[in-house]
């Protein structure tokens, strides 16, 4: 199991989260405030973590529970430097995943939200999905169509039609291929992906490749000027996973 960064700053939970997920085989770091968060990043790049939203910046802090949404600055910082992490971020507060959902509307990928208090199980089906790619959101909160919408607003007209062939076609894809697919769309690497999926280097190019033709979107040199096939599969992917959410 890969390794876990914890970040809450309440005690009590931070350790249960730690618990659960030490029981599942994972390796779990824990900090409780931003700063020492973002040292244990850069100690060693954790490949998942688990934020709360609301974080004191530092261990000085005192008093009353913290009120901003330090977390997702956190998150931000943190996705910047390490593009492949995957983030599930907690709440009590389903306001907050607006500002989650406006992550996933620059593209952002392998990002939750998930509301605390709910059954732990959910943590570990979140972990999982960003993991591979995915992006998700508390699907009872959230009017996918509206979601859709939103996302869309940001596609030039260039580029909509190769998104929504690409998006037709992504189920079609096999196992295999949709999740290189998905961790390709999640800024992985063709050599991360070896790495990871125990494959080789020239094993994961080819079906790079049969991705794309299957796609539609290895002419894109000729038919799709201005515009390059990874961009699109990102943005179909998006779409694939609101679509997908359950």
């Amino acid at each position: 199991m890969p390794d876990v960064l914890v970040v809450e700053d309440d005690a009590f939970t931070r350790s249960g989260i730690c618990r659960y997920l030490d029981s599942l085989g994972y390796q779990t770091r824990q900090a409780g405030d931003v700063q020492t968060a973002w040292e244990l990043a850069l100690e060693s790049s954790p490949p998942t973590a688990v934020i709360d939203i609301r974080l004191p910046l530092t261990t000085a802090h005192a008093g009353p529970p913290p009120t901003q949404a330090n977390g997702i600055d956190l998150t931000l910082r943190l996705k910047k430097s390490f593009p492949t992490m995957g983030v599930v971020l907690l709440s009590a507060h389903h306001e907050y995943e607006r500002e989650v959902i406006q992550m996933a509307q620059r593209f952002m990928r392998s990002i939750a939200f998930l509301h605390k208090g709910g059954d732990m199980s959910r943590l570990e089906w979140a972990l999982e999905e960003v993991q591979n790619g995915r992006t998700l959101f508390q699907s009872d909160l959230v009017n996918k169509t509206v979601l859709e919408t939103a996302v869309r607003t940001h596609f030039t007209p260039t580029e909509s039609s190769w998104i929504d062939q690409a998006l037709a076609e992504l189920p079609h894809l096999s196992p295999r291929e949709r999740e290189i697919a998905h961790l390709l769309a999640a800024s992985y690497t063709p050599e991360t992906i070896a790495t990871r999926l125990h494959l080789s280097k020239g094993n994961v190019d080819n079906v790079i490749s049969h991705v794309y033709v299957k796609l539609g979107l290895a002419d894109m040199k000729e038919d799709g000027v201005g515009l390059r096939p990874l961009p699109i599969l990102v943005k179909a992917c998006l779409l694939a996973d609101i679509r997908q959410s359950s």
